[in-house]
């Protein structure tokens, strides 16, 4: 298939219906979203079309609901400024544009992840970093294909979002698009009340060559049936009789990475870590609402390897799950504290176990869950997406990995971003091809 062209059509600044309050005018950020690299958290939404609605009917209802949403998620129509943001009400992008030459069904039939970065507003593409630091932090582009599909591209400053804070902000925006503004919870902006304010001194280790490696994409389908067959593989009797789906398919993909990176002639690195974040707010609810925003995570290395050793599936589900109940005892031990209490304990271990890490001697590789977000049920009025794409943009993490519910909600997809050498490998490892489809039709 031939490239996709884009043709920007409009480009708006989409500001809060209402003016944000003074009181509210300096947003505080805490310790992690400080060490976050200036890169966007980014959705894709894609819907078939709608033979009632038309396109301009869409945009209005997009722009329209956008503007009022920003009054409750006034950060988004702000400007970072060191370790705060300034609510200033600046506002949001909002890019219309449309594609002349593809069909969104020809587009869903083998997806191209260097075709969906043209989807993207042009900010994020000519400019991530920069753009990711300052302003805007929120981007947004509508894609209407001839058919009369359409795309919506979403990305949001990591300084302030996670997975969590995406799905919690476009479950909100559609409800607003729909007429329910009634039924959305104020989103609470006080992760800097949990994990300790911003420290402008602290520093991680930076990958100097990540952004000289040649990057690629890759999608890998993991069906039900699949799915359950993997489970029985990696479970173990004595230990986890029954992994969860996103332990199974990490431990898997985390084998097939190690297999990979062996395989490569250019890999200098002596050991292979797995870090996994861990949303923290279905863990500590007394504490952390679902609607608060911000980075709520705990991430840290929880399993290493060194000189490309063998894995087995079901020790590092033993493993990946040792390290899920020993995060439950720290929370557990400091059960009754302050929020603030337990996000400086989980703090302190998140920053002197990623103090040791150093990219001349540790590779590490990232898998991110966005499953159970509800993202499938982001209606604007014009029906459900057909398909959700998460965290694919130019400038990504090298071995980075987003699994993500398929539309069924029992399948998951895994969305692979490796050094170009080292996917050669990996996609054709023969153990996870038992268990994945290789960027299959996306069914409408």
């Amino acid at each position: 298939m031939e490239m996709i062209k884009v043709e920007t059509i409009a480009k708006q600044i989409i500001k809060p219906s209402s003016n944000t309050p003074n009181d509210k005018k300096t947003l505080q950020l805490s310790i992690y979203d400080h060490i976050v690299p200036p890169v966007y958290t980014v959705a894709f939404l894609f819907y078939t079309k709608d033979e009632v609605i038309s396109q301009d009917h869409c945009s209005n209802k997009l722009k329209t609901s956008l503007s009022e949403t920003l009054t409750k998620f006034y950060p988004l129509a702000g400007r970072i400024n060191g370790v705060t943001i300034d609510c200033n009400d600046e506002g949001a992008i909002f890019v219309d544009a449309r594609v002349n030459n593809c069909l969104l069904s020809d587009f869903l039939g083998s997806p191209d992840f260097k075709a969906i970065q043209q989807l993207l507003p042009p900010e994020v593409i000519d400019n991530p970093n920069e753009a990711a630091n300052t302003w805007p932090i929120l981007l947004v582009k509508a894609t209407y294909f001839p058919c009369g599909g359409m795309a919506i591209g979403i990305c949001i400053s990591h300084k302030i979002a996670d997975a969590a804070s995406v799905s919690t902000f476009i479950r909100s925006w559609a409800a607003m698009a729909r007429g329910e503004g009634e039924f959305v919870v104020d989103p609470e902006f006080a992760a800097a009340k949990f994990y300790p304010p911003a420290n402008p001194s602290f520093q991680l280790p930076v990958d100097e060559n990540a952004n000289k490696i040649r990057k690629i994409t890759k999608r890998f389908v993991f069906g039900a049936s699949k799915l359950e067959e993997l489970r029985v593989k990696a479970a173990s009797e004595d230990t986890v009789a029954r992994p969860t789906r996103v332990e199974s398919v990490t431990a898997l993909l985390w084998k097939a990475f190690i297999a990979a990176t062996a395989s490569s002639n250019t890999n200098n690195s002596d050991t292979q870590i797995l870090i996994q974040p861990a949303n923290l707010r279905p863990k500590i609810p007394a504490l952390l609402p679902e609607n608060l925003i911000g980075n709520v995570i705990f991430s840290s290395a929880v399993l290493s390897v060194s000189g490309g050793e063998d894995v087995k599936i079901e020790e590092a589900v033993k493993d990946l799950r040792k390290m899920k109940e020993e995060l439950g005892v720290v929370i557990k031990d400091e059960d009754g504290s302050t929020s603030l209490m337990i996000g400086a304990k989980l703090a302190n271990l998140m920053l002197s176990n990623y103090s040791l890490l150093s990219y001349e001697t540790h590779q590490p590789y990232a898998v991110s869950s966005w499953c159970k977000f509800p993202l499938y049920e982001a209606s604007f009025g014009w029906g459900s997406p057909v398909w959700v794409v998460g965290n694919v943009s130019p400038i990504t993490f090298d071995n980075v990995t987003v699994l993500i519910d398929s539309k069924d909600g029992q399948g998951i997809e895994a969305l692979v971003t490796l050094p170009e050498e080292n996917m050669m490998s990996f996609e054709q490892n023969t153990e996870l091809l038992a268990y994945a489809y290789v960027n299959p039709i996306v069914l409408v």
